[in-house]
């Protein structure tokens, strides 16, 4: 294969994310993004983060990602010790040939024994979720977490080459090698989808369908509510949820589900209006008659998490105030 272009070639460093798709960009593009402090990645999330610049990133990420960088070093030196290839060259980016908005950082280059150069990516992992149940398969397989394999691919599709080892930092001790091998139908696929994505959505400015509940309710906050009449399928489901919430049983995964598809047929009837209005008359309707209400309100609350890692002396200082909607079940209907 012929070398990359020097001017698709640069240094890992500081940039303007909202400017390429990059790797973590595209597991959330292609549906199967990371969860962070209970929040997932999804075109939506990405869809924000490229327009306004919001990355919703919790603390415990920050946290990570900061340790991350502290043990960069370390972790290249100990990958120099362990892998039998050689490693060429360390933290660059490319930029796709054709279209520039896409850009992959590689943790490490190698040689082949063929003297191709090839891709590498190191991830840090927390022994108690590594295995696989997690999606760690038998070292020197493809079986890596699906995000991980959507990255890795992505990388492959970005800079042409045809293997990517992903080196597993286990704990502070164990590395372990997976290799995951370029496969043209998937790249397709993604590259279609991350093209169409970036044209589509993020230049245009029109966001992509909601895949989650979370998702409904970031864009039902920007939006004026007003008086939806429910359809059959929908007030069943309002009805599930009424169940759900009567037995007072935990069923996350359950109720999640429902409000997805409740919020979600309301965001239609709503047409994707933003709106800055706060007052707003969000009630759900069946028959004429009120079953539920979906109004926003704000609260001011303590980030405790970010008070105790750095003034805890000054607690108002770190006070932010938040704003969502509640989907509230009307008692009678």
């Amino acid at each position: 294969m012929s070398a990359i272009p020097q001017e698709l070639v640069q240094d890992v460093g500081e940039i303007d994310r909202r400017s390429y798709l990059g790797s973590s960009d595209a597991a959330a593009v292609m549906g199967v993004g990371a969860t962070y402090d209970g929040v997932t990645q999804t075109p939506l999330t990405v869809y924000f983060a490229k327009t306004e610049g919001k990355e919703e990133m919790g603390e415990k990420q920050k946290l990570f990602l900061a340790r991350r960088k502290r043990w960069e070093q370390p972790i290249v030196e100990m990958l120099r010790e362990e892998f039998d290839g050689q490693i060429i060259a360390t933290n660059r980016r490319y930029r796709d040939p054709e279209y520039r908005f896409l850009a992959a950082e590689q943790d490490f280059e190698w040689l082949d024994t063929y003297k191709a150069v090839q891709n590498g990516e190191i991830k840090t992992v927390s022994p108690f979720a590594f295995g696989e149940e997690q999606g760690w398969g038998e070292p020197g397989t493809s079986d890596i977490p699906v995000n991980y394999a959507a990255q890795t691919m992505f990388s492959l599709m970005v800079t042409g080459r045809q293997v990517c080892i992903v080196a597993a930092m286990v704990g502070l001790d164990s590395m372990v090698f997976y290799r995951v091998e370029r496969d043209e139908e998937t790249i397709a696929v993604m590259r279609e989808r991350m093209v169409s994505f970036w044209q589509n959505n993020v230049l245009k400015r029109i966001p992509p369908e909601p895949l989650t509940y979370e998702d409904c309710l970031r864009l039902t906050l920007r939006m004026r509510g007003k008086p939806v009449e429910l359809d059959d399928h929908i007030a069943k489901r309002v009805e599930q949820l009424r169940q759900i919430r009567a037995m007072n049983k935990s069923n996350e995964g359950a109720e999640s589900e429902i409000k997805f598809d409740i919020l979600n047929y309301v965001r239609k009837a709503w047409l994707l209006e933003p709106s800055a209005e706060i007052d707003d008359k969000a009630v759900l309707m069946r028959g004429g008659l009120k079953i539920a209400t979906y109004n926003a309100q704000s609260s001011t609350r303590i980030d405790a998490e970010r008070l105790r890692a750095e003034k805890p002396e000054i607690a108002t200082a770190y006070s932010k105030t938040s704003r969502t909607r509640v989907l509230r079940l009307s008692k009678t209907i």
